[in-house]
């Protein structure tokens, strides 16, 4: 009897046991489960934002970009590059993107420096046309090049000699940074630069107290011919304000202004400028105060309506990032009259407020065209012109040619591209001949 007890004792305990283990497993199992469940959403969010961070890199590599290239040869002569393929500008990117770029050394220059860096024989240059921060240069050329507190660049000169030296030049502020390379076959750089189609013969002067691209003979450019392809408003609507039971609709003539009943921020379309304005509204808020913030606050807006910019760059910069303009660019040489704007155009005021203007039509397929090339005068004539109308350098900022975009009047559904000279005033930009004429009848 006592036997049977025990043995009765010892299956009970043995169940217990048995049950306080399985307990133990499961729970353990449980938990295994939860952080190994954990991980997985960790990693899903990670590659999420990793793959939005490469999207708006990845943009930001194709809207910083440089705008022209220039070539300085074994003897001086410098030659903007026109008609490039896409294969070799990539073979000059893979070089540049080898590189060992180290050691930033920055330093105030006088404008003779800065033409005798950016004049140097053997040499590449890259051109923005205005400055940008060192991180767009950074995604493009997969570098990682420390920021210089409050140095942004609109020029880079890359010596294809022995020098091991590269030179990044902002010629608003008058300042170089001079870095070291390694890491970089020049030899066979300057072999792929030297086959590039070389069409302008340009130099460098200093107009109104700061270094400017001079065009020292005619120019002679294409009239180009594009299919426009216009943009749908709503796809604006929808991504900028959320979906329509969250909207109203009014009207001001032609305009049609969508507004967010919940945020108050507002689409504007506007039928006859072809364009769409959007305003956020966020009044208890800062304005961001480095010029890299601010630019990509606006940069950051266009990432999110995913905005084809394969010829659409960065153009200018206006009260250090407050006023941005995005334009289309034909050849390296930019389009005007696009909109009353450019392409996009984006103000912040003190309080962080964005507005920001889209241009609805973009250039499509090229089309074939019977007409001439158009011959400009060089910028010495272009400034004696100004001169002699009683022009004054401190009534204009800055000259230089660009495109038209000019309505085709045989068909709705293209635009022409014409060869002009442009100049910028405290009311933007107009053509030299529509400037001397509205001042002449001033």
């Amino acid at each position: 009897m006592w036997m049977k007890c025990r043995r009765t004792i010892g299956m009970r305990n043995n169940r217990s046991v048995q049950g306080i283990t399985l307990n133990v497993v499961l729970t353990i199992t449980i938990l295994i489960s939860i952080v190994l469940t954990a991980f997985v959403f960790m990693s899903i969010g990670q590659q999420q934002n990793v793959s939005s961070s490469n999207q708006q890199d990845q943009q930001s590599v194709t809207a910083f970009r440089p705008t022209n290239y220039i070539i300085n040869d074994k003897y001086g002569t410098q030659n903007m590059v026109m008609h490039a393929d896409n294969q070799q500008i990539k073979t000059m990117r893979g070089y540049l993107t080898s590189a060992d770029i180290k050691n930033p050394h920055k330093k105030k220059v006088s404008n003779a420096t800065i033409i005798a860096a950016i004049s140097k024989k053997q040499s590449a240059v890259y051109r923005y046309p205005d400055v940008v921060p060192i991180d767009y240069f950074n995604a493009r050329y997969n570098q990682n090049i420390a920021p210089i507190k409050g140095f942004n660049f609109d020029y880079f000169v890359l010596p294809l000699d022995k020098s091991n030296l590269a030179y990044f030049i902002n010629t608003q502020t008058k300042t170089m940074v001079t870095v070291n390379l390694s890491k970089i076959n020049t030899t066979k750089m300057w072999e792929v630069a030297e086959k590039l189609p070389k069409s302008l013969t340009v130099n460098f002067k200093s107009l109104n107290h700061r270094v400017r691209l001079n065009f020292p003979k005619n120019i002679k450019l294409p009239v180009y011919s594009y299919l426009v392809n216009h943009r749908d408003p709503t796809t604006y609507v929808s991504t900028l304000l959320g979906t329509t039971n969250q909207l109203t609709t009014t009207t001001d003539g032609n305009k049609v202004i969508y507004t967010n009943k919940f945020s108050d921020q507002q689409v504007t379309y506007d039928p006859d400028l072809d364009t769409v304005t959007f305003k956020d509204n966020k009044a208890d808020d800062k304005l961001d105060k480095t010029y890299a913030a601010r630019l990509n606050i606006g940069f950051s807006q266009i990432n999110l309506l995913q905005l084809n910019l394969t010829d659409t760059r960065f153009y200018e910069s206006r009260n250090d990032g407050k006023n941005v303009t995005y334009r289309t660019f034909v050849e390296g040489m930019p389009v005007y009259y696009q909109s009353e704007s450019g392409a996009i155009h984006m103000t912040l005021d003190n309080h962080g407020n964005l507005i920001s203007t889209y241009s609805l039509n973009e250039l499509g397929v090229p089309v074939p065209n019977n007409q001439k090339e158009v011959t400009l005068p060089k910028t010495s004539d272009i400034l004696s012109r100004l001169r002699q109308a009683g022009v004054k350098e401190t009534d204009y900022y800055f000259v230089t040619p660009g495109y038209e975009w000019m309505v085709n009047k045989d068909s709705r559904a293209a635009v022409n591209m014409r060869p002009t000279w442009m100049i910028e005033t405290s009311s933007g930009w107009q053509s030299v001949d529509g400037y001397l004429k509205s001042r002449a009848n001033q």
